[in-house]
């Protein structure tokens, strides 16, 4: 049976299954990230630029349905720091397709009239096109996040589902063949606000499944 059509569900429920099931790819950063009470957390440091980043070690993952269930903590206001959960595919093309969610820039707050307890997610695909767009999200509370990638014409369809609803769908220039493995991470990025945090920041990831 083809690896690509094997269901994959990670509850955050053992430290040993994780240890098994997934890989730490943080740059330069500490691995601060640890399971407990079924939950991935994983934190950042204040005035850092920590990017903090586990990966699963399977990186067959192609046609098929990707679900993060994330809480969404409070952040600091306009701080650059970034919540992944996403698709990567390394080589001497790389390929990604994501969500990131963080506080926002203000000119972007202001834009979706993003309220105090809401924060910004950024739906994109890196290259072959690049694309990105923004929605909306409550803080302090628990999402799901969605990534469906069909074949149409031997390349990859992508739909982006924020809650069960469908927020944004790319047909790509990216084949088929090209296969990824799944993250979560937290990261201190430049892109994400106007400020480097000046707190510790976390995230928790209760749940991610892939099913084809």
């Amino acid at each position: 049976m083809p690896s690509e059509i094997i269901s994959f569900t990670e509850n955050f429920d053992s430290q040993i299954g994780f240890k098994t099931h997934w890989k730490d790819d943080s740059s330069n950063s500490p691995k601060s990230y640890s399971v407990e009470n079924n939950q991935l957390k994983i934190t950042t440091r204040a005035k850092s630029k920590d990017r903090v980043k586990t990966h699963t070690r399977r990186k067959d993952f192609g046609i098929g349905t990707y679900n993060w269930r994330i809480f969404i903590p409070v952040f600091e206001e306009n701080a650059r720091c970034s919540i992944g959960a996403f698709l990567y595919h390394s080589g001497n093309t790389a390929f990604e397709f994501d969500f990131e969610i963080g506080s926002g820039k203000p000119q972007i707050r202001e834009k979706l009239m993003v309220q105090k307890d809401e924060a910004v997610v950024y739906c994109t695909s890196q290259s072959h096109p690049f694309s990105s767009e923004e929605f909306i999200v409550e803080m302090n509370s628990w999402s799901d996040f969605k990534i469906s990638l069909t074949d149409v014409g031997g390349r990859y369809l992508i739909k982006w589902y924020l809650n069960n609803q469908l927020v944004k769908t790319l047909q790509t220039e990216v084949k088929i063949k090209v296969k990824f493995s799944a993250y979560c991470s937290l990261e201190n990025l430049s892109f994400m606000g106007s400020k480097w945090p000046t707190q510790e920041h976390y995230v928790l990831f209760d749940k991610f499944t892939f099913q084809q």
